[in-house]
Protein backbone atom coordinates (compact mmCIF):
# COMPACT_ATOMS: atom_id res chain seq x y z
CA UNK A 1 0.00 0.00 0.00
CA UNK A 2 1.51 3.16 -1.03
CA UNK A 3 0.13 7.25 -0.20
CA UNK A 4 1.25 10.08 -1.29
CA UNK A 5 3.06 12.85 0.10
CA UNK A 6 0.20 14.97 1.87
CA UNK A 7 2.15 18.28 0.81
CA UNK A 8 1.22 17.69 -3.13
CA UNK A 9 -1.95 18.84 -2.37
CA UNK A 10 -0.56 22.72 -1.13
CA UNK A 11 2.50 22.27 -3.65
CA UNK A 12 -0.32 22.40 -6.61
CA UNK A 13 -2.06 25.02 -5.08
CA UNK A 14 1.29 27.31 -5.30
CA UNK A 15 2.15 26.57 -7.90
CA UNK A 16 -0.70 26.91 -9.93
CA UNK A 17 -1.28 30.60 -7.80
CA UNK A 18 2.53 30.72 -8.84
CA UNK A 19 1.17 30.76 -12.23
CA UNK A 20 -1.86 32.98 -12.23
CA UNK A 21 0.33 35.69 -10.20
CA UNK A 22 2.87 35.78 -13.16
CA UNK A 23 -0.09 35.94 -16.08
CA UNK A 24 -1.84 38.31 -14.09
CA UNK A 25 1.33 40.43 -13.46
CA UNK A 26 2.32 40.70 -17.10
CA UNK A 27 -1.07 41.63 -18.30
CA UNK A 28 -1.29 44.71 -15.49
CA UNK A 29 1.85 45.59 -17.34
CA UNK A 30 1.19 45.24 -20.74
CA UNK A 31 -1.86 47.70 -20.12
CA UNK A 32 -0.28 50.38 -18.91
CA UNK A 33 1.84 52.94 -21.58
CA UNK A 34 5.37 54.55 -20.64
CA UNK A 35 5.50 57.75 -18.84
CA UNK A 36 4.44 61.28 -21.51
CA UNK A 37 3.13 59.12 -23.80
CA UNK A 38 -0.82 58.19 -24.87
CA UNK A 39 -2.53 55.82 -27.44
CA UNK A 40 -0.68 54.44 -30.26
CA UNK A 41 2.90 56.79 -29.81
CA UNK A 42 3.22 54.78 -26.57
CA UNK A 43 6.19 53.18 -26.02
CA UNK A 44 6.66 49.54 -26.95
CA UNK A 45 7.62 47.13 -23.61
CA UNK A 46 10.26 44.32 -24.44
CA UNK A 47 7.74 40.70 -24.24
CA UNK A 48 8.26 38.96 -20.88
CA UNK A 49 9.67 35.61 -22.06
CA UNK A 50 7.35 32.70 -21.16
CA UNK A 51 7.48 30.75 -17.70
CA UNK A 52 8.16 26.94 -18.21
CA UNK A 53 6.25 24.51 -15.52
CA UNK A 54 9.52 23.13 -15.79
CA UNK A 55 11.90 25.85 -14.99
CA UNK A 56 9.94 25.95 -11.41
CA UNK A 57 11.87 24.54 -8.41
CA UNK A 58 9.59 22.34 -7.34
CA UNK A 59 10.19 19.55 -4.45
CA UNK A 60 9.69 16.02 -5.87
CA UNK A 61 7.15 13.94 -4.73
CA UNK A 62 7.99 11.23 -2.09
CA UNK A 63 5.63 8.01 -0.91
CA UNK A 64 5.65 6.20 2.01
CA UNK A 65 4.85 2.54 2.22
CA UNK A 66 1.95 2.21 4.74
CA UNK A 67 3.25 -0.56 7.06
CA UNK A 68 1.32 -3.69 6.28
CA UNK A 69 3.03 -6.46 8.74
CA UNK A 70 1.84 -6.84 12.28
CA UNK A 71 5.04 -5.72 13.70
CA UNK A 72 5.60 -2.87 11.73
CA UNK A 73 5.81 0.34 13.23
CA UNK A 74 1.82 2.13 12.54
CA UNK A 75 3.20 5.88 14.93
CA UNK A 76 5.96 5.73 17.13
CA UNK A 77 5.49 8.93 20.12
CA UNK A 78 8.67 9.91 21.78
CA UNK A 79 10.61 6.71 20.40
CA UNK A 80 7.90 4.39 21.71
CA UNK A 81 6.20 2.27 18.70
CA UNK A 82 2.61 1.66 18.27
CA UNK A 83 2.37 -1.42 15.98
CA UNK A 84 -0.10 -2.64 13.79
CA UNK A 85 -1.46 -5.03 15.03
CA UNK A 86 -2.28 -2.63 18.07
CA UNK A 87 -3.96 -0.69 15.95
CA UNK A 88 -5.97 -3.18 14.28
CA UNK A 89 -6.70 -5.65 17.63
CA UNK A 90 -8.14 -1.78 19.20
CA UNK A 91 -10.32 -1.49 15.62
CA UNK A 92 -11.63 -5.24 16.24
CA UNK A 93 -12.86 -4.90 19.85
CA UNK A 94 -14.47 -1.64 18.63
CA UNK A 95 -16.22 -1.66 15.92
CA UNK A 96 -15.36 -5.51 14.99
CA UNK A 97 -18.70 -6.99 15.40
CA UNK A 98 -20.81 -4.54 13.54
CA UNK A 99 -18.17 -4.58 10.50
CA UNK A 100 -17.80 -8.72 10.68
CA UNK A 101 -21.88 -8.54 10.59
CA UNK A 102 -21.55 -6.62 7.34
CA UNK A 103 -18.94 -8.38 5.85
CA UNK A 104 -21.27 -11.80 6.46
CA UNK A 105 -24.11 -10.19 5.12
CA UNK A 106 -22.74 -8.77 1.74
CA UNK A 107 -21.20 -12.83 1.25
CA UNK A 108 -24.37 -14.17 1.77
CA UNK A 109 -25.74 -12.08 -0.97
CA UNK A 110 -22.99 -12.71 -3.30
CA UNK A 111 -23.44 -16.13 -3.16
CA UNK A 112 -27.05 -15.46 -3.63
CA UNK A 113 -26.31 -13.42 -6.85
CA UNK A 114 -24.06 -16.14 -8.63
CA UNK A 115 -26.63 -18.72 -7.42
CA UNK A 116 -29.01 -17.07 -9.32
CA UNK A 117 -26.29 -16.25 -12.02
CA UNK A 118 -26.92 -12.20 -11.35
CA UNK A 119 -24.88 -9.29 -11.49
CA UNK A 120 -24.56 -5.59 -10.27
CA UNK A 121 -22.68 -3.83 -12.28
CA UNK A 122 -21.01 -0.62 -12.00
CA UNK A 123 -23.05 1.49 -13.88
CA UNK A 124 -26.54 0.35 -12.08
CA UNK A 125 -24.68 1.28 -9.21
CA UNK A 126 -23.65 5.11 -10.71
CA UNK A 127 -27.27 5.06 -12.05
CA UNK A 128 -28.88 4.31 -8.54
CA UNK A 129 -26.69 7.66 -7.04
CA UNK A 130 -27.75 9.71 -9.71
CA UNK A 131 -31.55 8.67 -9.07
CA UNK A 132 -31.08 8.58 -5.30
CA UNK A 133 -29.53 12.11 -5.41
CA UNK A 134 -32.33 13.52 -7.67
CA UNK A 135 -35.09 12.63 -5.35
CA UNK A 136 -33.25 15.16 -2.80
CA UNK A 137 -33.21 17.68 -5.29
CA UNK A 138 -29.38 17.59 -5.37
CA UNK A 139 -26.70 16.87 -7.84
CA UNK A 140 -24.56 14.26 -7.43
CA UNK A 141 -21.60 15.65 -6.25
CA UNK A 142 -23.13 17.58 -3.50
CA UNK A 143 -24.85 14.31 -2.50
CA UNK A 144 -21.84 12.68 -2.12
CA UNK A 145 -20.56 16.03 -0.04
CA UNK A 146 -22.83 15.86 2.62
CA UNK A 147 -22.94 12.05 3.24
CA UNK A 148 -19.18 12.35 3.77
CA UNK A 149 -19.61 15.43 5.92
CA UNK A 150 -22.68 14.98 7.92
CA UNK A 151 -22.54 11.23 7.70
CA UNK A 152 -19.22 10.37 7.82
CA UNK A 153 -19.79 8.08 4.71
CA UNK A 154 -17.38 7.69 2.22
CA UNK A 155 -18.49 7.73 -1.62
CA UNK A 156 -16.48 4.02 -1.72
CA UNK A 157 -18.44 3.03 1.14
CA UNK A 158 -21.59 4.78 0.56
CA UNK A 159 -21.29 2.60 -2.90
CA UNK A 160 -20.12 -0.32 -1.56
CA UNK A 161 -22.48 -0.74 1.63
CA UNK A 162 -25.57 1.08 1.14
CA UNK A 163 -26.17 0.80 -3.04
CA UNK A 164 -24.71 -2.42 -3.71
CA UNK A 165 -26.10 -4.52 -1.37
CA UNK A 166 -30.03 -2.04 -1.99
CA UNK A 167 -29.45 -3.16 -5.88
CA UNK A 168 -28.66 -6.94 -5.12
CA UNK A 169 -31.76 -7.71 -3.00
CA UNK A 170 -34.14 -6.01 -5.76
CA UNK A 171 -32.36 -8.50 -8.30
CA UNK A 172 -33.18 -11.25 -5.58
CA UNK A 173 -36.67 -9.87 -4.83
CA UNK A 174 -38.12 -8.58 -7.70
CA UNK A 175 -39.89 -12.05 -9.03
CA UNK A 176 -41.51 -12.24 -6.19
CA UNK A 177 -43.49 -8.71 -6.04
CA UNK A 178 -47.30 -9.22 -6.96
CA UNK A 179 -49.53 -5.91 -6.71
CA UNK A 180 -53.54 -7.18 -6.58
CA UNK A 181 -56.26 -4.75 -7.24
CA UNK A 182 -56.92 -4.77 -3.37
CA UNK A 183 -53.78 -3.34 -2.95
CA UNK A 184 -54.18 -0.55 -5.62
CA UNK A 185 -57.86 0.13 -3.77
CA UNK A 186 -55.95 0.32 -0.33
CA UNK A 187 -53.02 2.13 -1.69
CA UNK A 188 -55.21 5.48 -3.52
CA UNK A 189 -57.56 5.54 -0.59
CA UNK A 190 -54.56 6.22 1.66
CA UNK A 191 -53.01 8.07 -0.94
CA UNK A 192 -56.20 10.62 -2.03
CA UNK A 193 -58.44 9.43 0.66
CA UNK A 194 -59.43 11.65 3.64
CA UNK A 195 -57.23 11.42 6.53
CA UNK A 196 -57.55 12.43 9.86
CA UNK A 197 -55.67 14.97 12.58
CA UNK A 198 -55.32 13.54 16.00
CA UNK A 199 -53.96 13.68 19.51
CA UNK A 200 -52.44 10.74 21.11
CA UNK A 201 -52.00 9.22 24.69
CA UNK A 202 -49.58 6.18 24.37
CA UNK A 203 -49.22 4.04 27.54
CA UNK A 204 -47.53 0.54 28.48
CA UNK A 205 -50.27 -1.07 30.54
CA UNK A 206 -54.40 -2.13 29.39
CA UNK A 207 -55.12 -1.35 32.75
CA UNK A 208 -53.65 1.94 32.59
CA UNK A 209 -55.59 2.61 29.02
CA UNK A 210 -58.54 1.87 30.79
CA UNK A 211 -58.41 4.38 33.65
CA UNK A 212 -57.42 7.44 31.62
CA UNK A 213 -60.08 5.95 29.09
CA UNK A 214 -63.06 6.61 32.01
CA UNK A 215 -60.86 10.08 33.24
CA UNK A 216 -61.32 11.52 29.76
CA UNK A 217 -65.03 10.17 29.91
CA UNK A 218 -65.90 12.52 32.92
CA UNK A 219 -63.72 15.38 31.35
CA UNK A 220 -63.02 14.94 27.50
CA UNK A 221 -60.94 18.41 27.60
CA UNK A 222 -58.29 17.10 29.74
CA UNK A 223 -56.90 15.12 26.86
CA UNK A 224 -53.94 17.44 26.53
CA UNK A 225 -52.89 17.45 30.14
CA UNK A 226 -52.87 13.60 30.53
CA UNK A 227 -51.11 13.19 27.23
CA UNK A 228 -48.06 15.68 28.80
CA UNK A 229 -48.85 14.18 32.29
CA UNK A 230 -48.83 10.37 31.28
CA UNK A 231 -48.39 8.97 27.44
CA UNK A 232 -44.93 7.43 26.77
CA UNK A 233 -44.16 9.05 23.51
CA UNK A 234 -41.47 11.19 23.89
CA UNK A 235 -42.72 13.24 20.24
CA UNK A 236 -45.60 14.10 20.98
CA UNK A 237 -46.25 14.46 25.19
CA UNK A 238 -44.89 18.10 24.70
CA UNK A 239 -47.24 18.92 22.11
CA UNK A 240 -50.06 17.63 24.43
CA UNK A 241 -49.82 14.47 22.33
CA UNK A 242 -50.85 15.97 18.92
CA UNK A 243 -49.40 13.81 15.90
CA UNK A 244 -46.90 15.69 13.48
CA UNK A 245 -48.62 13.84 10.17
CA UNK A 246 -52.18 13.17 10.03
CA UNK A 247 -53.41 9.21 9.81
CA UNK A 248 -54.24 7.56 6.46
CA UNK A 249 -56.45 4.74 5.91
CA UNK A 250 -54.80 1.38 6.08
CA UNK A 251 -51.62 2.88 7.96
CA UNK A 252 -49.45 0.28 9.68
CA UNK A 253 -50.22 -0.55 12.52
CA UNK A 254 -53.40 -1.44 10.26
CA UNK A 255 -55.31 -2.27 13.79
CA UNK A 256 -54.83 1.21 14.86
CA UNK A 257 -55.45 2.89 11.49
CA UNK A 258 -58.89 0.94 11.15
CA UNK A 259 -60.05 1.72 14.38
CA UNK A 260 -59.26 5.57 14.16
CA UNK A 261 -61.26 5.59 11.32
CA UNK A 262 -64.03 3.49 12.29
CA UNK A 263 -64.79 5.37 15.40
CA UNK A 264 -63.44 8.80 14.71
CA UNK A 265 -64.85 9.10 11.07
CA UNK A 266 -66.99 6.58 9.79
CA UNK A 267 -69.06 5.56 12.51
CA UNK A 268 -71.49 2.89 12.63
CA UNK A 269 -72.65 1.97 9.12
CA UNK A 270 -75.82 0.64 11.13
CA UNK A 271 -76.76 3.58 13.06
CA UNK A 272 -78.68 6.39 10.89
CA UNK A 273 -78.86 8.96 13.26
CA UNK A 274 -76.77 11.75 11.97
CA UNK A 275 -76.26 13.43 15.81
CA UNK A 276 -74.17 9.99 16.61
CA UNK A 277 -72.24 10.21 14.05
CA UNK A 278 -68.02 10.96 15.11
CA UNK A 279 -66.95 14.71 15.18
CA UNK A 280 -64.35 16.74 16.52
CA UNK A 281 -63.20 16.05 19.80
CA UNK A 282 -64.31 12.48 19.74
CA UNK A 283 -62.08 10.00 21.48
CA UNK A 284 -61.35 6.07 20.58
CA UNK A 285 -61.16 3.50 23.14
CA UNK A 286 -57.92 1.43 24.40
CA UNK A 287 -56.50 0.84 21.25
CA UNK A 288 -53.73 -2.46 21.42
CA UNK A 289 -50.52 -0.84 19.12
CA UNK A 290 -48.27 -3.48 20.24
CA UNK A 291 -47.51 -6.07 22.68
CA UNK A 292 -47.39 -4.11 25.07
CA UNK A 293 -48.54 -0.68 24.09
CA UNK A 294 -51.77 0.95 23.84
CA UNK A 295 -53.22 4.47 22.37
CA UNK A 296 -55.97 6.24 22.89
CA UNK A 297 -56.57 8.82 19.90
CA UNK A 298 -58.77 12.42 19.81
CA UNK A 299 -60.13 13.54 16.64
CA UNK A 300 -59.02 17.39 15.64
CA UNK A 301 -59.83 17.32 12.59
CA UNK A 302 -60.67 15.99 9.14
CA UNK A 303 -58.42 16.50 6.01
CA UNK A 304 -61.30 16.34 3.25
CA UNK A 305 -60.14 13.32 0.35
CA UNK A 306 -59.04 14.76 -2.69
CA UNK A 307 -62.61 14.01 -4.76
CA UNK A 308 -60.90 15.24 -8.71
CA UNK A 309 -58.88 11.81 -9.08
CA UNK A 310 -59.82 8.32 -9.83
CA UNK A 311 -58.14 5.31 -10.01
CA UNK A 312 -59.61 4.46 -13.49
CA UNK A 313 -57.43 7.35 -14.64
CA UNK A 314 -54.01 5.70 -16.34
CA UNK A 315 -51.37 8.10 -14.56
CA UNK A 316 -53.41 7.62 -11.26
CA UNK A 317 -53.29 4.35 -11.38
CA UNK A 318 -49.42 3.89 -12.85
CA UNK A 319 -48.43 6.12 -10.03
CA UNK A 320 -50.10 4.20 -7.28
CA UNK A 321 -48.96 0.83 -8.65
CA UNK A 322 -45.29 2.73 -8.22
CA UNK A 323 -46.03 3.15 -5.00
CA UNK A 324 -47.64 -0.18 -4.13
CA UNK A 325 -44.71 -1.73 -5.97
CA UNK A 326 -41.88 -0.08 -3.95
CA UNK A 327 -43.90 -0.35 -0.72
CA UNK A 328 -44.35 -4.77 -1.55
CA UNK A 329 -40.62 -5.04 -2.47
CA UNK A 330 -38.87 -3.42 0.48
CA UNK A 331 -41.30 -6.31 2.52
CA UNK A 332 -40.17 -8.88 0.11
CA UNK A 333 -36.61 -7.71 0.31
CA UNK A 334 -36.32 -8.32 3.75
CA UNK A 335 -38.28 -11.50 3.68
CA UNK A 336 -35.44 -12.58 0.81
CA UNK A 337 -32.85 -11.40 3.09
CA UNK A 338 -34.04 -13.54 6.47
CA UNK A 339 -34.41 -16.71 4.29
CA UNK A 340 -30.65 -16.41 3.06
CA UNK A 341 -29.90 -15.66 6.84
CA UNK A 342 -31.90 -18.71 7.63
CA UNK A 343 -30.41 -21.15 5.20
CA UNK A 344 -27.13 -20.31 5.38
CA UNK A 345 -24.17 -21.88 8.22
CA UNK A 346 -22.82 -19.00 9.64
CA UNK A 347 -20.12 -19.31 12.35
CA UNK A 348 -18.71 -15.95 14.09
CA UNK A 349 -16.16 -16.82 15.86
CA UNK A 350 -15.29 -13.33 16.77
CA UNK A 351 -18.42 -13.06 19.29
CA UNK A 352 -18.06 -17.21 19.70
CA UNK A 353 -21.66 -17.94 18.11
CA UNK A 354 -22.91 -20.53 15.67
CA UNK A 355 -25.81 -21.30 13.12
CA UNK A 356 -26.39 -23.96 11.37
CA UNK A 357 -28.53 -24.36 8.19
CA UNK A 358 -31.87 -24.17 7.97
CA UNK A 359 -32.04 -22.76 11.72
CA UNK A 360 -33.57 -19.39 13.03
CA UNK A 361 -31.17 -17.41 14.04
CA UNK A 362 -31.06 -15.69 17.20
CA UNK A 363 -29.02 -12.98 19.02
CA UNK A 364 -27.67 -15.07 21.92
CA UNK A 365 -28.16 -18.64 20.14
CA UNK A 366 -24.86 -20.38 21.60
CA UNK A 367 -22.81 -17.81 22.31
CA UNK A 368 -19.62 -18.74 24.15
CA UNK A 369 -19.58 -16.95 27.08
CA UNK A 370 -15.57 -17.10 27.20
CA UNK A 371 -15.64 -15.80 23.63
CA UNK A 372 -14.59 -11.90 24.47
CA UNK A 373 -13.88 -9.24 22.14
CA UNK A 374 -10.20 -7.39 22.46
CA UNK A 375 -9.89 -4.69 24.89
CA UNK A 376 -12.53 -6.22 27.25
CA UNK A 377 -11.85 -6.44 31.06
CA UNK A 378 -13.99 -9.18 31.77
CA UNK A 379 -16.94 -8.03 31.79
CA UNK A 380 -18.36 -9.68 28.87
CA UNK A 381 -18.36 -12.84 30.72
CA UNK A 382 -19.86 -11.13 34.27
CA UNK A 383 -22.72 -9.20 32.48
CA UNK A 384 -23.48 -12.60 30.66
CA UNK A 385 -24.53 -14.34 33.73
CA UNK A 386 -28.48 -14.72 33.72
CA UNK A 387 -30.00 -12.02 35.23
CA UNK A 388 -33.57 -11.92 36.08
CA UNK A 389 -36.49 -10.11 34.57
CA UNK A 390 -39.91 -8.59 34.75
CA UNK A 391 -40.93 -11.87 32.61
CA UNK A 392 -39.22 -14.05 34.82
CA UNK A 393 -42.49 -14.48 37.27
CA UNK A 394 -43.41 -16.56 34.57
CA UNK A 395 -44.25 -20.17 35.60
CA UNK A 396 -40.99 -22.70 35.10
CA UNK A 397 -41.77 -24.71 32.01
CA UNK A 398 -44.07 -22.33 29.96
CA UNK A 399 -43.04 -19.41 27.87
CA UNK A 400 -43.98 -16.25 28.20
CA UNK A 401 -45.98 -15.29 25.55
CA UNK A 402 -47.62 -11.54 24.47
CA UNK A 403 -51.52 -11.82 24.26
CA UNK A 404 -53.52 -11.62 20.97
CA UNK A 405 -53.08 -8.30 19.29
CA UNK A 406 -56.02 -5.61 19.34
CA UNK A 407 -58.18 -8.72 22.29
CA UNK A 408 -60.61 -7.94 24.19
CA UNK A 409 -60.41 -6.68 28.38
CA UNK A 410 -61.88 -9.89 28.80
CA UNK A 411 -59.81 -12.02 26.46
CA UNK A 412 -56.69 -10.43 27.61
CA UNK A 413 -57.35 -11.31 31.67
CA UNK A 414 -58.53 -14.74 30.92
CA UNK A 415 -55.29 -15.50 28.66
CA UNK A 416 -53.06 -13.55 31.65
CA UNK A 417 -54.83 -16.24 33.90
CA UNK A 418 -53.99 -19.24 31.62
CA UNK A 419 -50.45 -18.01 31.42
CA UNK A 420 -50.02 -17.55 35.54
CA UNK A 421 -51.51 -21.10 35.94
CA UNK A 422 -48.31 -23.48 36.22
CA UNK A 423 -47.87 -26.31 34.49
CA UNK A 424 -48.28 -30.10 36.39
CA UNK A 425 -46.16 -33.48 34.95
CA UNK A 426 -48.53 -35.62 33.26
CA UNK A 427 -47.29 -37.98 35.97
CA UNK A 428 -48.50 -35.60 38.89
CA UNK A 429 -52.08 -34.88 37.52
CA UNK A 430 -52.52 -38.57 37.08
CA UNK A 431 -51.57 -39.68 40.52
CA UNK A 432 -53.66 -36.78 41.69
CA UNK A 433 -56.62 -38.11 39.79
CA UNK A 434 -55.81 -41.29 41.57
CA UNK A 435 -55.83 -40.57 44.80
CA UNK A 436 -59.13 -38.37 44.68
CA UNK A 437 -61.04 -41.35 43.09
CA UNK A 438 -59.72 -43.65 46.13
CA UNK A 439 -60.79 -41.17 48.63
CA UNK A 440 -64.16 -41.19 46.38
CA UNK A 441 -64.49 -44.65 46.88
CA UNK A 442 -63.90 -44.81 50.55
CA UNK A 443 -66.40 -42.78 51.42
Amino acid sequence: MIATDRGRTARAWAVGLTLLGVATTGSALAQQAAPGTKGIGAAKEEPTPGLRLDQIDVPPLTRTAVPVNPTDAIAIVNGQIITREQLANECVARKGKEILETLINRQLIDQALKAKKQEVTAAEIDQEIDNVAQQFGIGREAWLRTLDKERGITPYQYARDIIYPALAMRKLSAGRVQVTPEDLKQAFEAQYGAKLRCRMIMVDKLNKAQDIWEALRQNPGGFEKIAQEQSMDLGTRSLGGLLAEPITRHAHPRNVSDAAFLQLLDGDPKDTDPSHKPKDGDFTGPIQAGESTWVILRREGVIPGNTGVSLENEETRKKTYEIVYEVKLKETMGEVFQELIKSAAIENRLVGSVKLANEDQQADYRVDKEVKLMSDSGQSAQGAEATPSSDSAAPAGRAKLPAPVAASPEVVEQFEKIQKTPLKPVATEAKAEAKTEAKAEVK
